[in-house]
């Protein structure tokens, strides 16, 4: 597509070559131009990558304590081993964040409002995927050039508030008239400069930063709060926030791991959490979940089955599991998008936050007609949008263990079927930490096998900051907290 073409020439000329030297570096990658002679419309599809990127190298190591995808290797996040995850660290700092503060410099400039709409929206989404990983992290003194070196390290509880105050911003400016004539944000690659989507993905990531507040606020509040945004936000999958690739430059999923499984380089393949959801296995079911033929290749036998978390490809059984990524499948092929934020997940945002007000917990049965339709068509929105068949699609909704009726609904309906449709998308391992990893929520759930010892049979909830960092940055060894401690929201 065209803006990928755009975002080779725009990255090269932002970022220039980086060192390894540099690779952690939270200020100025080496070897920027100046900003004189840097263009909005060129920054634009870059940092559209760099923020879809940074949800990649997030999920592919998170994946595996969300139980989405397990490890063929030894000792290492599968097994709830110390981690770091510095790829997105790195994609954040020294891409993602450092961008659009250039961005934001240049917008001010040029009164470039409905750009400043855009930017704060995007600094308000790579904020929230980044302390929801580390917790307390810098933010304000970060990636603002070499007078700052040695940044603050920043509350998460204040970068919750910033999220919400960026978002604000953003809408603020999406609602005020663009007299800089960049109106209408070329570069844009994913929405096109439809300034309409844009709103709407503020509102809808107003909710979601909400929804994880439910400790910390109280889950009514956060649950009415979500419901409130949620009335401007994603109205179909059209709004689905994406950004697409090609067959010159292929989507990671496909190059990391569809790739590399057929020339028998296997990295990861899906947990048998994912499948037993699927394959009729925790819930009975007539049939299997037909997103599964869609997500996963099994070399054509009889059975799905995923790989127990920590042993190395293995079943529980000690059988090899057969459940690698379909190479065909929506979200696998090299043409295919990264998924940021969807209509699926606001429609489960909305189930989960009606099922909140109205008294509901994580052991309660019923709820209204409000919660049980989004729940129904959140379903069934995930399943238009990656192709399933009419037929299998309404056969799956009307399948009793479906079907369940709003008396009879219950969290783990919701939430179990908001794992399915959000595949691979990190917010699901935030959901888990927010339910405290709870088999009343997610049933079958377990602890990965040969967990790390020094664990104590504690669930991973945060990755650590980069040696590199610590030894650069000493601040962030006052806030340094091992990969079992809860983060500010968790607590």
């Amino acid at each position: 597509m065209k803006h990928i073409k755009i975002f080779i020439i725009s990255l090269i000329l932002v970022t220039g070559v980086t060192s390894c030297k540099d690779f952690f570096d939270v200020n100025d990658p080496s070897d920027v131009v100046s900003d004189d002679d840097i263009q909005l419309n060129l920054l634009m599809p870059s940092v559209e990558y760099y923020v879809a990127t940074l949800q990649f190298n997030k999920a592919f190591s998170i994946g595996q304590v969300q139980q989405h995808i397990a490890s063929y290797f030894d000792h290492g996040i599968d097994q709830h081993y110390e981690s770091s995850v510095s790829s997105a660290w790195t994609k954040y700092y020294t891409k993602a964040l450092y961008v659009l503060n250039k961005m934001e410099n240049l917008a001010n400039e040029k009164n470039a409002t409905h750009y400043k709409g855009a930017i704060y929206t995007l600094k308000a989404l790579t904020l929230g995927m980044t302390t929801d990983l580390y917790g307390d992290i810098p933010y304000f003194e970060a990636s603002q050039g070499s007078n700052i070196l040695q940044p603050n390290v920043d509350n998460q509880e204040i970068l919750y508030e910033e999220i919400q105050n960026l978002l604000t911003e953003a809408i603020a400016n999406f609602d005020a008239v663009d007299n800089s004539g960049l109106g209408n944000l070329k570069g844009d690659g994913i929405y096109n400069g439809d300034i309409g989507k844009w709103k709407r993905l503020a509102y809808t990531l107003k909710a979601r930063y909400a929804m994880h507040l439910t400790k910390r606020n109280g889950s009514v509040q956060a649950a009415t709060e979500a419901l409130n945004y949620l009335q401007n936000g994603f109205i179909s999958n059209d709004d689905d926030f994406q950004l697409f690739f090609n067959d010159k430059n292929k989507n990671p999923w496909h190059t990391s791991v569809v790739l590399s499984s057929n020339t028998g380089n296997l990295s990861v393949l899906f947990s048998e959490q994912l499948v037993n959801f699927m394959n009729s296995t925790i819930y009975p079911t007539a049939a299997y979940d037909p997103r599964i033929y869609d997500y996963i290749d099994n070399g054509g036998a009889a059975t799905f089955e995923g790989a127990q978390n920590g042993n190395e490809g293995n079943t529980a059984a000690g059988t090899s599991a057969n459940t690698t990524f379909n190479g065909n499948s929506y979200y696998f092929k090299e043409n295919s998008p990264l998924v940021l934020v969807t209509y699926a997940e606001t429609l489960f945002l909305k189930a989960e936050a009606e099922f909140l007000v109205n008294g509901g917990n994580a052991t309660s049965t019923g709820s209204t007609q409000a919660a049980y339709d989004a729940y129904k068509m959140g379903i069934q929105t995930n399943m238009d949008k990656i192709g399933i068949n009419p037929t299998l699609r309404d056969d799956y909704l009307s399948d009793p263990a479906i079907d369940v009726t709003p008396a009879n609904l219950r969290l783990e309906h919701i939430m179990k079927e908001k794992y399915i449709a959000l595949l691979l998308n990190p917010e699901i391992f935030t959901d888990l930490r927010r339910y405290n990893f709870s088999i009343d929520v997610y049933k079958g759930l377990e602890l990965p096998a040969n967990q790390d010892p020094d664990m104590n049979g504690q669930w991973f909830r945060r990755a650590i900051y980069p040696i590199s960092e610590l030894s650069k940055n000493p601040k962030l060894n006052n806030t340094f907290a091992p990969v079992s401690a809860p983060v500010w929201w968790d607590q």
